[in-house]
């Protein structure tokens, strides 16, 4: 099925939008905390002014030789002070200052002279939300005589809306800042991550489309950072993925043409193995000698044939699943090795001929539960496990193992687990190191003379099919042990 053409996304959506989204959000965060004590502090700062204001409207009224003064001066000092009444507290005597004959009534007392951070917070927030006109009285030390307290009165409104006008000014000042931030930060970002990855998965898409290109390998670039080590780790994978294709579609080709000359093959060693029953028929001894090299090295071309075409197939046989026990397939699997005898090929056959036909002389010792019970093809298993006990043998070992290592599972019967691993082992030489390289890897891994490679390739392919798996767990001078990890039926 052809999956649709990719693209990249539209700027909106894209990590470019995103960046400014988020560095904008995250700089405006910053200066909500910023804001708070901003706005605190304006209002300890407009008090304090009103009470020095109030301190040089309270030094008029003291000049005066009688400390009286007009109404209307009075008033006109109160008013420029912009506060409604001032006492002015002397070690020997008091002064008043005040609009009105009648005291106005006193809704909140606020006393600069005790400080804290978080009562500044709280009661510049309270200032900033108030809706009414409250009237404060202000107790404080104006900065121009810290040894004198002096009281005043004002309406809260005045100080409101000094507030708030100073709170518009540093939101528009923190949203210029914001911005202009967000845009440094944007453009930097943008250059040195977002315009490279963008790049990097324009590559990717390139890639995929015409993956065969060798053009379309991405060029891993001088970039020492995470963006640098990323395309030259893309790079490297798209080489390896290219020649992995490429074996891959060789194979495909030996597939299709295994698959046209099988037919003819198999007519052919027909024909040959016919002519070699003639042959054995020679009154010559000479002749009648080599009859069981013939046959055999016809059967070894049968072999590889059938050998080549399975792994070529594109996708495994379908599964036929049946339910029988593990201890069930393995014995019939040693059953075929050690009791599997021909038939002498020739009446009156030489003494040579005669060993060729004599069954193996190895041991298979199998240590496996009973209750282990597998649903699977029973077919499939039977060759895998074949060829992983078959190929120690004929390697030059004289006995293999078959056992439990563990199952899987909470439950204590061993046939409620979900899964478990056999282990196959033997005494023979060991795998070569070239074997251990390529141990999987189809036509590179026969640890014999005329092997295929195949044996061990198309054993863990029919092992995964049953979502399972094979591995090699240990090797060396005393033989090797392979692992067969596979799923238990309840």
């Amino acid at each position: 099925m052809e999956r649709p053409h990719l693209k990249l996304p539209p700027w909106a959506k894209s990590l470019s939008a995103r960046l400014l989204v988020l560095t904008v959000s995250f700089v405006m965060l910053a200066e909500v905390f910023v804001f708070a004590p901003s706005v605190a502090r304006f209002r300890i700062d407009w008090l304090e002014a009103h009470l020095d204001s109030a301190y040089l409207a309270a030094l008029a009224l003291e000049a005066t030789p009688d400390q009286m003064i007009p109404d209307d001066l009075e008033k006109e000092l109160l008013s420029n002070a912009g506060i409604e009444a001032v006492i002015l507290r002397r070690e020997d005597r008091k002064l008043l200052l005040q609009r009105d004959d009648m005291p106005a009534k006193i809704d909140k007392d606020v006393d600069l002279t005790s400080f804290s951070i978080p009562m500044a917070l709280l009661e510049g927030f309270s200032t900033l939300t108030q809706t009414g006109n409250r009237m404060l009285r202000v107790i404080g030390m104006p900065s121009m005589a810290p040894t004198f307290e002096i009281e005043i009165l004002v309406h809260e409104k005045n100080l409101t809306e000094a507030m708030r006008d100073f709170g518009w000014r540093v939101m528009g000042l923190s949203l210029m800042i914001s911005f202009f931030t967000a845009g440094l930060v944007y453009f930097a970002l943008n250059r040195m991550m977002v315009l490279p990855m963008r790049t990097l998965t324009r590559d990717m898409i390139r890639f995929r489309e015409t993956p065969q290109d060798k053009s379309a390998v991405i060029d891993p670039g001088h970039r020492d950072d995470e963006i640098g080590v990323a395309r030259q780790e893309l790079a490297s994978m798209q080489q390896d993925l290219q020649a992995m294709l490429n074996q891959r579609r060789r194979l495909a080709a030996l597939g299709t043409a295994a698959t046209k000359i099988s037919h003819d093959l198999r007519n052919a060693l027909a024909t040959s193995m016919l002519m070699t029953e003639q042959l054995a028929k020679s009154q010559d001894d000479e002749v009648r000698a080599v009859v069981p090299r013939l046959l055999s090295s016809m059967e070894r071309a049968v072999y590889i044939s059938e050998q080549t075409l399975s792994f070529a197939r594109e996708t495994p046989p379908p599964r036929d699943l049946v339910k029988f026990t593990l201890v069930e397939l393995i014995e019939e699997i040693r059953d075929q090795i050690l009791l599997q005898k021909s038939d002498p090929l020739l009446d009156g056959a030489t003494e040579s001929e005669t060993k060729l036909s004599l069954p193996c002389t190895a041991q298979v010792d199998i240590d496996l539960p009973d209750d282990v019970m597998l649903e699977a093809d029973y077919d499939m298993l039977f060759r895998a496990f074949s060829n992983l006990m078959r190929n120690p043998l004929e390697a030059g070992a004289d006995t293999v193992w078959v056992s439990v290592q563990k199952v899987h599972g909470n439950s204590q019967s061993i046939q409620d687990g979900h899964f478990i691993e056999v282990l196959i082992s033997d005494n023979g030489p060991g795998l070569a190191e070239k074997a251990i390289k390529n141990l999987f890897i189809p036509f590179a891994a026969s640890g014999r003379q005329g092997g295929t490679g195949l044996g061990l390739a198309i054993a863990r392919e029919l092992i995964a099919v049953h979502n399972g798996d094979l591995r090699l767990a240990a090797t060396g001078p005393d033989g090797a042990i392979f692992c067969v990890k596979l799923p238990v039926s309840s």
